[in-house]
Formats: structure tokens, sequence, C-alpha cells
């Protein structure tokens, strides 16, 4: 087996990253014994498991020896899903339609890529949620999940270190692979090279868990992903550590309802091609690219599986908002909800679009195609926490011999050039191995092209970087906490003056606040707790209408959200 190569972290920062990633109690609601029912959001059973299982390129580790490894404290398999469950995860939904693609049973969107025996995430991991109505439980697809990326990843690395470094721990593992059958021969030769592959591992994760390590906690239902999408682009796989930049600006995972319909879909809308916002999400993920300086003929070329991420944007084109369910969620006051809707197109829809949505025109596009036109607002403006913002737009990139024939030669770059640079080479180099005609790869791209100075089509660029992605509120009541660091627990506090908003809330429980609109965020054992004092954590701006709302007017609001 063929190991990625990694830079090699301070002997002092890997001893603490180790040591800091100890398990706290169990995280996230703790499982209820009502059923589980589903929302009818346009998926059949079957598609919705071809989401959750299908897997995308990630390749985390080899799948066999995720299989066989103990969890940090020993007592289980670290991928036994109620172990996982304390991370956020979401169990097997059980026998039926997900027994070929997930049979040995993993949690939603851990997915096993079979011909290079390897695990990884999928989009599922952090798109999928389970809410609770009065204790029983409902799925929600495409919604945010309560994942807690970070310390899933710094534990999975501490269970493979301990493996390596106990001899009783090593045995067991050993012997879970040959009970596998994934061993292959079972004499002390055979042991050996294996301790050694595993050792060989563990130093690329680890250096991986010290690269992705947050500077602030992200909790459940956030993660760094932009910034640990270009570490992942420029620190590992161009093998250069001196682009390491801190993980500290954590965003809530969006909802994925329209998605393939939006012009852009990033917090920060940076990238308009399908193909490229997912292949960027795979290779943030554990997918690998070859942008090393010695890349040679293999430059660019990576692990995302190209047919498997144009299969799943074609399932997000069925997958519906959800609607708010009156026989279990309460029954909607049509009359205050009309005056909340007028209250919406005075004060919101400037920058909300709403139903008939506003769209892109088909002029302006070589292929006639139009597209929903999602709000942006300069982040300065909004007057949001401006850390996520802020850390793309002044980061520099390191390049190298492979990556700087990108940008001219130019030797440094902004983060922002250097992530959408790189992934469309990887993009395109998957589509020439491919053989796809450019028709085809016209169409994979979504169509996501501007007329150039020449008339031949060029890809859309965001107008501006400065801004802030204000979506469509379709399903926006399943979508909490709100703001896009997750910073504000309710629609309620979001449409009240800053001093009324939560300074403390926990994240992690699944009891939708129906009154309020997010989720119920007291104090609960398991939970994380939000300050939202601490850099990249404020809960201010988005102060609309300049004149504020009353009480009365919020509550108006809240009750048309409903119906959306």
């Amino acid at each position: 087996m063929r190991l990625a190569r990694a830079f090699a972290p301070p002997a002092l920062a890997l001893a603490a990253a180790l040591a800091a990633c100890a398990l706290p109690p169990d995280g996230a609601s703790p499982p209820t014994d009502q059923p589980l029912s589903y929302l009818d959001q346009g998926w059949s059973p079957a598609l919705r498991q071809q989401f959750y299982y299908t897997p995308q390129g990630s390749h985390m580790m080899p799948a066999s020896w995720f299989a066989a490894l103990e969890r940090p404290d020993g007592a289980g398999r670290f991928g036994d899903p109620a172990y996982l469950e304390r991370f956020g995860f979401l169990p097997p939904d059980g026998d039926g339609p997900d027994a070929a693609l997930n049979p040995e049973g993993y949690p939603i969107g851990l997915a096993v890529e079979r011909k290079a025996d390897q695990i990884g995430l999928t989009c599922a991991a952090c798109h999928t949620a389970t809410v609770e109505v009065n204790g029983a439980p409902i799925r929600i697809d495409g919604a945010p999940a309560h994942l807690d990326f970070d310390r899933f990843y710094q534990a999975l690395a501490r269970a493979v270190s301990l493996t390596v470094r106990d001899p009783e721990r090593l045995a067991r593992f050993t012997t879970a692979l040959g009970a596998l059958g994934a061993l292959g021969a079972t004499d002390a030769d055979a042991a050996r090279a294996l301790a050694a592959e595993l050792a060989a591992f563990d130093r690329t994760l680890a250096a991986d868990a010290v690269m992705r390590r947050p500077a602030l906690d992200s909790g459940f239902g956030r993660v760094d992903a932009l910034t640990q999408i270009v570490n992942a682009l420029a620190v590992r796989d161009q093998a250069e550590p001196s682009n390491l930049h801190p993980v500290a600006a954590p965003t809530s995972y969006p909802a994925l309802w329209l998605t393939p319909e939006l012009d852009f879909v990033q917090w920060n809308p940076i990238a308009a091609s399908p193909i490229a916002r997912n292949g960027g999400q795979v290779l943030g993920v554990f997918g690998r690219t070859a942008l090393g300086p010695d890349a040679g003929a293999e430059a660019f070329r990576s692990t995302m599986l190209l047919p498997e991420l144009a299969a799943m944007e074609e399932w997000l084109r069925q997958l519906e908002p959800p609607a708010w369910d009156e026989a279990r969620m309460g029954v909607i006051d049509r009359t205050l909800a009309a005056e909340g809707e007028a209250l919406v197109r005075d004060s919101c829809a400037g920058c909300h679009t709403m139903p008939p949505y506003a769209r892109t025109d088909p002029a302006d596009n070589p292929f006639g195609k139009s597209f929903i036109r999602i709000g942006r607002v300069d982040f300065r403006t909004v007057g949001t926490d401006p850390n996520y913002a802020q850390s793309l737009l002044t980061r520099q990139i390191a390049t190298n011999a492979t990556t700087a024939r990108l940008f001219d030669g130019a030797e440094v770059v902004p983060a922002p050039l250097f992530f959408a640079g790189t992934v469309a080479a990887a993009v395109e180099r998957a589509m020439d191995d491919a053989d796809l005609s450019p028709q085809e790869k016209v169409a994979l791209n979504g169509f996501r092209f501007d007329p150039g100075p020449d008339g031949r089509p060029v890809p859309t660029r965001p107008p501006r970087l400065t801004d802030m992605k204000a979506g469509p509120l379709a399903g926006v009541w399943a979508t909490g906490p709100y703001l896009h660091n997750g910073s504000v627990p309710t629609i309620y506090e979001l449409l009240s003056p800053v001093e009324e908003r939560r300074t403390v809330f926990w994240t992690g429980g699944r009891a939708l606040d129906l009154e309020r609109l997010g989720y119920e965020s007291g104090e609960a054992p398991g939970r994380f707790r939000f300050d939202t004092r601490l850099p990249g954590n404020g809960n201010g701006g988005h102060l609309y209408p300049s004149g504020g709302l009353t009480p009365a007017e919020r509550w108006a609001i809240i009750e048309y959200l409903k119906t959306q």
C-alpha cells in the first residue's frame, strides 16, 4: 500500500496535539427509543442511501484498517456507530436499501471505496440532520449536520497512535485484520511489515491532524472548511509546511437544497462550478492531489471520483426543501404569517431571495442558462464576525515548480487564486483522464461560464471576494444556529438587537425550538459551550431593518418562515 507523503510536524506540536485530544464526555443528543420518520423531500429510500454511502474520493485511511481499529479507550471498535454518535455522526438507518452500499453498518457519511480499500467522508456526513420534535426523531436530508469533525479526527489520530505504540493493541489489531481476511500472510514477517506500514501511516496521519487541529474549537455543526481545504492543497499536497495557516474561522454547514440552482454556494461565494465546488470539498476531506514539486506527468491527478460527484449533483436536484409539519410541529397562524411575509418582502428580500426567485439573465450566459441569484453583502457592511473573510483574503500561498505554472510562474499568490486554480486544474485533469468531450466538460461544470473578451466562454468568477452569501430562506427553520459562523442560536435572536442575543449557549442538541426557530440550546451533558466573545465566534451584525423590529414583528416573520 502506498502512503501519501506529508510534512513532518515539530515534535512538541505533535506531542501537544496527541495529548490534547483525550475525549470529553459523550456529545450530541442521546439516541431516542422512538422510531425515525422522514419528511417528504423528493428522495426515495434508495436514493437517500446512495447519497449517504457513495464514495467520492475521500481517502481518510485504509478501510480494512478502520474496521480493525480500536477506539482510544480500548472499549470497542472505533467505527462502531454507537461510539461515533458522540461526535455527532448519525447511525445507519438499518436494514433495507443501505445493505449493499453499507454492509459494515457505518454511520451516515462514512463511505468505503472498495477498489482502493479506502474509507472517507461524503457530503452526507456534514449535510444530513436528525431533529427531534417532542422526543420523536425526524430526518431532514440536506440540512446542516451536528458533526464535530475536528474532535472526531483528533480522536482517530490518537487511536492510530496508541495502536502503534502499544504492543498489545497492535497484536489485537493484527488479529482483527487477519479475521477480516485483510492481512494476507499471517507469519511473523507479515506482522512486522504491517507494523512498519502502520507506523508510517501514523506519522502521516499525525502530521495531518496537527495541520487540521483548530485554534478555535468548532464544536458541533461547524468546521473551518476553507482553511482546511487550502491547507490540504498548499501544505500537504505541495509538501510545503511554510504555507500552514491557523484553523481558526469555523463556519456552519450550509443546507444543500437548491444548491444545484444557485449561482454561488459558499458562505464566501467564490466557486460557481458545481464540479469544482464538490471536487474541492473532496480534496479538503482527505482527497489527494499530485501537487508536489516533482509531480511530473502525474501533476494535478487526484483521488476525486468524477462520475460519483456528478451523480451526487443530480441527486441534489431532486432534493426539496423540508416543509414544516403542522401535525407534529404546530399549526401555522396564516394571518400572522401573511403579516410576516409583508415584513420580509420589505426588509429581507433585498438580500434573501424569495419565490419566485430572482434569477440571472440567460442572455449573460453563453449557453442561455439561468440560475438563482444569491444575495451578496460585503462582510464589512453586514457587520458579522470578520475572521472568516479576513482569514481567506489576507492569506498568501507559496507555490512550487508544479503549481507556479498555473499562475504565470508566480512564486506567491493570494489564497483565493491558489484555491481556485489548483482545484480547477485537478478537475480538468480528471476530465481529461476520463476523455470527456468539450460539451461534457461544460455540462459537468454546470454551464457556469461567462462570455470572454474574444467571444469564447470563460469560467464564471465572483464579482467580489469581500462578499458574504445571503441565501434563499427556503427551509431556514431547519438550519440553525444562524449567521455564517453559527453564533446566533435562534431566528428570534437574529431578528433582535445584538444586546438581546445570548452571549453563551450550547450546541449539539437535536430538539427543535419550535417557538423561536433553531435548536434548544441550554446547557446539558455532552453539549458544546459556544462563547460568542471569542474571536471568530462574534454574534454581531445583520441588523436589518436599520430601525429594528418590534417583538410583534419578529414573531410575525417567524410565523412566515415556517411556510418556507
